[in-house]
């Protein structure tokens, strides 16, 4: 089993507490077995460089912003969440709606840095910048499970459960979680990305959001095979203060 580790997005971190090298040395600390890639835009350059000047990043334009995935027409919606959240991003505001309309960028960035490592690995590990793991966090058995059953698993911390502990959502087909996959990290197997798919959806204004769209891409062409958990891994900004550590 060949497992690649892909971080990618904005080279940034929300919290005083923690900073860009914490962060991707906690990543390491628990996938540190696995090769690690990095991907960002050209315009963050100076700043991966300049913060790990002894790793290599792939550099892409950042994607044109052509549509809001939250403005798609009704008969594009596809997951089971779409209009309730979209109310939720129509009701904040402009400065939500303008956060929104970046949502889609994360999926093709990522498709995009997979396609470049797809014939060497097996499974993908998905992580962002400002990813934090919890030092109890184990995905050992999550990382087999992907490659021994085709499946796509998902993790996000609520802002109301500690990032130490973990539930299972429920991601059957009566569950919300159904077509919707948490992103904060993601595992899956690297042959379930097809980067021509995520360009069309793309081309065409058809791409979801989010935890939307990563359902979209990993898990509905494939069978509908993910699941998501509550816990574990957050993005930095919604991590409370007493979950950092020195890696």
């Amino acid at each position: 089993m060949r497992v690649a580790v892909c971080i990618s997005g904005l080279v940034q971190s929300n919290n005083k507490h923690t900073n860009l090298i914490k962060n991707n040395l906690c990543a390491k600390r628990h996938f540190g077995q696995y090769d690690f890639y990095y991907a960002t835009y050209h315009t963050e350059k100076d700043k991966f460089e300049s913060t790990f000047p002894n790793e290599k990043c792939l550099y892409l334009d950042e994607p044109e912003i052509t549509y809001h995935p939250y403005e798609l027409p009704h008969y594009y919606w596809e997951a089971n969440r779409y209009e309730s959240t979209r109310q939720w991003i129509m009701k904040g505001g402009p400065k939500r709606l303008e956060w929104s309309s970046h949502h889609y960028k994360q999926i093709l960035t990522h498709a995009r840095l997979c396609d470049t490592i797809k014939d060497s690995y097996d499974v993908v590990v998905r992580l962002r910048f400002d990813s934090w793991i919890s030092r109890y966090a184990n995905f050992e058995q999550y990382v087999k499970d992907s490659f021994d059953t085709n499946t796509v698993f998902g993790f996000s911390a609520t802002k109301h459960l500690m990032i130490d502990k973990i539930r299972e959502f429920d991601s059957s087909p009566f569950g919300s979680h159904y077509q919707w996959i948490v992103d904060q990290c993601i595992i899956h197997p690297v042959k379930y990305l097809n980067l021509s798919y995520v360009e069309k959806l793309y081309k065409q204004k058809r791409l979801h959001p989010a935890e939307m769209g990563w359902w979209q891409v990993l898990s509905k062409p494939n069978h509908n095979k993910h699941r998501c958990f509550d816990g574990y891994v957050n993005h930095d900004k919604n991590v409370y203060p007493q979950h950092f550590y020195e890696p």
